[in-house]
């Protein structure tokens, strides 16, 4: 047990660097190579190919199915967790900076815990609620006062998108919890991704369709492959495989490493200024993670306990 949960926590580290990296990679891609739509239309269709090779070419694969008492939570989990977290993610950092995004979906622990109470009736007091205060207010100090052009373009709206796609991930990572506990990894992708594609087809067809896959070059190539393969496939299979053997909270708590990643590449490669109003919400946000999470992450009251997961399928 102790070994399969040390290779879940190596499997959410590199999850966790596959997207830091990613946050760059994709804002590289936009606007002058891919649009949003683009972009989440290659990474969905691309991502759900490979999860639908694997799962038919494997034997032992082949015959894994999906108990129908369990679809409703299998198509809100792939609506949260692909179609409107990807759609809310690519367009909010169409507008905004890698480093505001990451910072924003570093609260990705605290609204986690907020959901983790409404729908598995957790308790949340004391040291815990001050942590959600904080974040939030970390949160909403950078959306409003972390760029001197947000009212003026696009920026704030790009910073709402992203706080969209953090609210949807979070919930997904408590909704889907029972099901990644249940069932196997690649048969959870496959299904995931085919009714995540049907999510995102109508919103994305129209620009699909006029990509000139001609002017690609190496760069734009490479980029995709990334965001395929490695920020698409891989990190979904480590998160897919790591809620199977930890609670959805100390996944979620990888979140916060994300903005120290976005940093170091936008500083070292992007020459990105910290402003001291980042600066100030990000410690915010943390201070906030660190009350919401200063006690075992795999105790009682900060986890999806056993008792909380078989309650949620009763409600299911």
């Amino acid at each position: 047990m102790a070994r399969q949960n040390l290779r879940a926590h190596i499997s959410m580290l590199a999850a966790t660097l596959l997207f830091g990296a990613n946050y760059w990679i994709a804002k590289g891609l936009m606007p002058n190579h891919l649009q949003p739509m683009q972009i989440i239309f290659l990474r969905v269709l691309g991502t759900m190919i490979i999860a639908w090779a694997i799962q038919l070419s494997v034997k032992e694969l082949r015959g894994l199915r999906i108990d129908r008492a369990d679809y409703p939570r299998l198509v809100v989990s792939s609506l949260l967790g692909v179609s409107i977290n990807q759609m809310m993610f690519f367009t909010g950092l169409f507008y905004t900076t890698p480093v505001d995004a990451a910072i924003i979906n570093s609260a990705n622990p605290i609204l986690v815990l907020v959901f983790a109470s409404f729908i598995l009736h957790e308790r949340i007091a004391g040291a815990r609620l001050g942590g959600i205060l904080l974040g939030a207010a970390g949160a909403l100090m950078l959306i409003l006062l972390g760029n001197p052009l947000s009212f003026k373009g696009g920026h704030l709206a790009g910073d709402m998108f992203i706080l969209v796609n953090t609210a949807a991930w979070s919930l997904y990572l408590v909704i889907s919890k029972p099901l990644m506990v249940k069932y196997n990894p690649f048969l959870m992708m496959r299904w995931m991704f085919l009714i995540g594609f049907a999510g995102v087809f109508p919103f994305t067809i129209r620009q699909a369709l006029q990509i000139n896959y001609h002017t690609f070059d190496s760069y734009t190539w490479f980029a995709i492959l990334y965001i395929i393969v490695g920020t698409t496939f891989l990190a979904y299979f480590f998160i897919t495989y790591s809620l199977k053997r930890l609670s959805s909270p100390v996944v979620a708590y990888y979140t916060y490493i994300q903005p120290i990643i976005v940093a170091v590449i936008g500083i070292a490669v992007f020459t990105e200024k910290i402003s001291w109003i980042k600066a100030l919400s990000a410690l915010l946000v943390f201070a906030g993670i660190y009350f919401v999470t200063r006690k075992k992450a795999d105790s009682s009251s900060g986890t999806l306990n056993a008792k909380s997961i078989k309650k949620s399928k009763t409600n299911a």
